[in-house]
């Protein structure tokens, strides 16, 4: 049986995030490399879990393998935006039935604890010396998005939620942010097959 890994993501963002984590734990993994095909999807924004995700895994990526494939399927979605909303925008179970009743036979969520921006603070370092800012700029903002915005205008650039991040990404010390946010990443890790670095 073959098996297939599909993470649903938020953004073009996360997309060059994902991969990047992907290719760390794979360097982490006691073989080198893993036996599972792995697709990466943009849903564009949370709401895209409840309309997007199904459509693209029954549309387009259970089409392209065979009928005895294993689907594995990763929400990896942020958590502000649940944090401050009265009524939460998802129903993640519903969107887990629904993904389930059409073929996926296991579901892992990944959160990052309010937004991927977050994580990528993890590797300030690497964010400045990307925006050829100071070392010892001050960083401020209510929350890692903010953050991230305002460090960006200081370099007189726009950071946006989602667009590719126009080289940021191959900057980030990706080992030192997966390290930091093993605990949310774990899920992931487990069903690849690589275990706790710490």
């Amino acid at each position: 049986m073959s098996k297939c890994l599909v993470l649903f993501v938020e953004g073009d963002t996360e997309v060059e995030f994902y991969k990047q984590i992907i290719a760390n734990a794979r360097k982490l993994h006691p073989a080198g490399r893993f036996d599972t095909s792995i697709e990466y999807r943009n849903v564009r924004g949370v709401g895209g879990f409840k309309s997007i995700a199904l459509r693209k895994f029954t549309k387009d990526i259970k089409t392209k393998y065979d009928s005895n494939c294993e689907f594995t399927i990763v929400l990896c979605s942020d958590t502000d935006v649940f944090d401050f909303a009265p009524k939460p925008p998802i129903k993640w179970d519903e969107v887990k039935k629904e993904l389930k009743a059409n073929g996926a036979s296991k579901i892992i969520h990944v959160q990052a604890k309010r937004s991927i921006e977050d994580w990528f603070l993890y590797d300030l370092e690497g964010i400045l010396k990307f925006l050829r800012l100071g070392k010892n700029t001050k960083v401020s903002g209510k929350n890692g998005y903010d953050k991230l915005q305002r460090l960006y205008k200081q370099a007189n650039k726009v950071y946006f939620k989602g667009i590719k991040s126009n080289g940021m990404m191959t900057h980030l010390n990706i080992e030192k942010i997966a390290y930091a946010v093993e605990d949310q990443l774990n899920p992931l890790y487990k069903e690849l097959g690589v275990y706790k670095t710490k």
